[in-house]
């Protein structure tokens, strides 16, 4: 095994390794298909069989037999489209990379129901999915460290009796095939999606994003792993086995990066609220007016210390998972539209569209949507305070009826919840950002500034305007607890019985399960029409096909909802805490359940979400930190106005409690800023680690440069011998 600085230069010996690795993998799909040939390592040669729409599309498909070909990816077609459109989408999908196709596997389901449309199935060879992965550049560990999978360098990757099955993770061959997909762009000369005049392309346009756009495309997800899913339930959701650590490097090379640090997140998040619940049992036991500064500070401690050591975490787990590294330089996103251009970095030909157009949309269209929103969530707030006011005139102060309001203001913020989410997803789309980092960025903080006045608006107006700290703490929990309530129905109950309802009407008494002459003429009738795309079928037996009806029943799922119901529920918990002792305590309790919940619903209620890169929690990470912030301020506010400290300050002027309080606010702002410099964000070990890696890059940048010579030399060498032994193959083919 090479050295991690010699390895980027593979020597004849170990590239020769390499082409018989290769051909290892391949050996048995040449045997089975003597007509097709695929030379093991550079693509040199490819005999294509054609369709019967396109003499260009790779049948590829056919190299893999029905038993060895793995689904990672199901698309679901309008049963509407167009033949032209349909047989081009195809062989896009089918085509070899080199004429504009993602170069994948094919097989088609057996028709149903005329009430569906053609159902495929994509994989690919494992020799493609590792291209793709080099393309993509995959940051993997080697015996010496982590280093960007090169599949030249094969060897470097292989170790502790690894085989290549082992160096992609499920979630990156999901990754890989979706990547795939979504970089099919359209050619210069292909203006127009055939058989719609209507739907222009430009020169690089995602073609897939545009089918789905004109709901050509009516489903594209990921079939889960039935095997898995039992594997890990045992040890993830499992209330037996609540009190063990979550499986997260399975969660990880399962579901994903961004996945994987969201149920590393709440599970730290829930471990670190076991310190503020303490602190609040005692600050309900024994605390008064002169000890609840102390207690201020202490909760300052524990949200700076629990921020600041979350960074550390993340750091440490991107290192592992080979994310810490990820490309400044970001592709477009797939969605992303303009006209195309050579951009400036790179050199591609990318879309391009101005950037002052986004900021005009931001800015003088969604700031002002978003500003009016703020401003009826505001009214409604102080409508539900002015109807309170007029209830308690009307039946006194201790009558239940009193409590209506406040009943209908935690569900209307409960509700107003799932509309904001769909809301500002509007508006960021609309934006039309270049990368999904900025995507994800504005659309986080467009929800960030949404929730924060649905949710804790009312809670200022009772501690700053009203003041008074009884309804404040009232308030708090019963907003608290009825929206986790109110969330996790939403979460569990509604796609449950959606899923139900869909699944009855398609398997029970529905489409499928109408067996009657006319169904199985028009069946044997649309099986007949796909005949011509020249797919091979799945048996009528497989058991994937019954998993994706019930399965595209599910409803997508995404973090956004989860990370969501964290950050409100952390500013439940830390921006009254002074007169909320008790709020810890009760996130507590509820993510305890929340973890087994979250990890059921996402194996049993939702589709397989699509694997995401990430080294962090993105936005989300500010968010807290800057609730933290806004935590030291409003606690600082309401201990101002607190009975207990005016009795103590009674003889104050009231400009000197005013500097006090101000003092004591920067004081802590201070305290959090020392103990947010004083905490590296990464460990030693990853900053020498990250060191290391690059040193031993330049060193072999060097030896590159010193060894060209002798490079060009074993190259002009291996293309002689491949040139050599060619005609010998095709002899032997034929």
């Amino acid at each position: 095994m090479h050295n991690s600085g010699k390895s980027t230069i593979p020597s004849m010996e170990q590239r020769k390794s390499q082409i018989n690795l290769l051909n290892f993998m391949d050996q048995e799909k040449q045997r089975r298909d003597s007509k097709e040939f695929l030379f093991p390592d550079d693509n040199l040669l490819h005999k294509r069989r054609p369709s019967a729409h396109d003499h260009s599309a790779t049948q590829s498909e056919d190299d893999e037999s029905a038993g060895s070909f793995e689904s990672y990816m199901v698309i679901e077609f309008d049963k509407n489209i167009k033949r032209d459109a349909l047989h081009w989408i195809i062989d896009k999908i089918r085509m070899r990379k080199s004429d504009g196709g993602a170069q994948l596997l094919i097989r088609r389901e057996p028709c149903q129901s005329k009430e569906k449309g053609l159902i495929i199935h994509i994989s690919a060879s494992k020799l493609r999915l590792l291209e793709l992965a080099d393309e993509i550049g995959f940051t993997k560990p080697t015996r010496n460290g982590m280093r960007n999978f090169n599949i030249g360098c094969l060897d470097d990757f292989l170790f502790d009796n690894m085989t290549m099955d082992d160096i992609l993770t499920p979630a990156d061959k999901q990754f890989v095939i979706k990547y795939a997909l979504e970089n099919i762009k359209a050619q210069a000369d292909e203006r127009q999606l055939p058989g719609y005049a209507a739907v222009s392309l430009y020169h690089g346009q995602s073609i897939i994003h545009a089918a789905m756009s004109e709901e050509l495309i009516v489903n594209m997800f990921t079939l889960h792993d039935k095997e898995f899913m039992k594997r890990i339930g045992t040890e993830w959701w499992n209330l037996r086995k609540m009190f063990y650590n979550q499986p997260i490097e399975k969660i990880r090379k399962y579901f994903g990066d961004a996945i994987g640090f969201y149920f590393s997140f709440v599970g730290f998040y829930t471990s670190a609220l076991v310190i503020p619940t303490i602190l609040g049992i005692l600050q309900f036991l024994f605390g008064d007016g002169e000890t609840t500064p102390y207690f201020c500070c202490l909760y300052v401690v524990w949200m700076a210390v629990f921020l600041e050591i979350w960074k550390r975490k993340c750091s440490a787990m991107a290192y592992k998972w080979g994310t810490l590294s990820l490309a400044t330089i970001e592709l477009p996103r797939p969605d992303y539209y303009g006209k195309l251009g050579r951009d400036p970095i790179t050199g591609k030909l990318t879309p391009q569209y101005p950037q002052w157009k986004t900021m005009t949309q931001v800015y003088l269209i969604s700031v002002p949507v978003i500003l009016l929103c703020i401003g009826g969530a505001a009214f409604m707030t102080i409508s539900q305070f002015w109807f309170e006011d007029y209830l308690i005139e009307k039946f006194g102060y201790e009558s239940y009826i009193t409590m209506i309001p406040s009943i209908f203001q935690s569900i209307f913020v409960a509700i107003l919840t799932v509309f904001y989410d769909r809301f500002a997803t509007f508006l960021t789309v609309k934006e039309n950002h270049r990368t999904q980092n900025q995507y994800e960025r504005h659309r986080v903080n467009k929800l960030i500034v949404l929730e924060f006045v649905n949710n804790f608006f009312c809670l200022f107006y009772i501690a700053f305007v009203k003041r008074d700290m009884k309804m404040l703490q009232n308030q708090l929990m019963t907003q608290m607890l009825i929206l986790q309530f109110v969330q996790n129905a939403q979460e569990f109950l509604l796609p449950k019985l959606k899923q139900k309802y869909v699944l009855w009407f398609c398997c029970d008494g529905g489409i499928f399960n109408k067996h009657n002459d006319d169904n199985e003429i028009d069946t044997k009738r649309l099986t007949e029409v796909y005949d011509d795309l020249n797919i091979q079928q799945l048996d009528d037996d497989d058991p994937r096909i019954k998993q994706n009806i019930r399965e595209s029943a599910k409803d997508e799922y995404n973090t956004y909802d989860d990370y969501l119901e964290l950050y409100i529920q952390f500013g439940y918990v830390v921006l009254f805490s002074s007169v909320a002792p008790f709020a810890a305590f009760w996130a507590l309790f509820n993510n305890f359940f929340e973890i087994r919940l979250d990890a059921y619903k996402l194996c049993k209620t939702f589709r397989r979400p699509f694997a995401r890169r990430a080294k962090n929690t993105g936005a989300w990470q500010l968010a807290f930190e800057v609730l933290a912030c806004l935590s030291i301020m409003s606690n600082c506010g309401i201990l101002y106005l607190s009975p207990q400290v005016r009795e103590i300050t009674e003889g104050m002027s009231t400009e000197l409690k005013v500097i006090i309080i101000v003092a004591l606010e920067h004081f802590l702002l201070l305290l959090a800023w020392i103990i947010h410099k004083g905490i590296p964000d990464r460990p030693s070990w990853v900053r020498i680690a990250l060191a290391r890696n690059d040193y031993e890059s330049k060193q072999a940048l060097k030896r590159e440069v010193n060894y060209k010579p002798t490079i060009i030399i074993c190259q002009i060498l291996l293309t002689v011998v491949l040139y050599v032994s060619l005609p010998k193959y095709i002899v032997y083919l034929e």
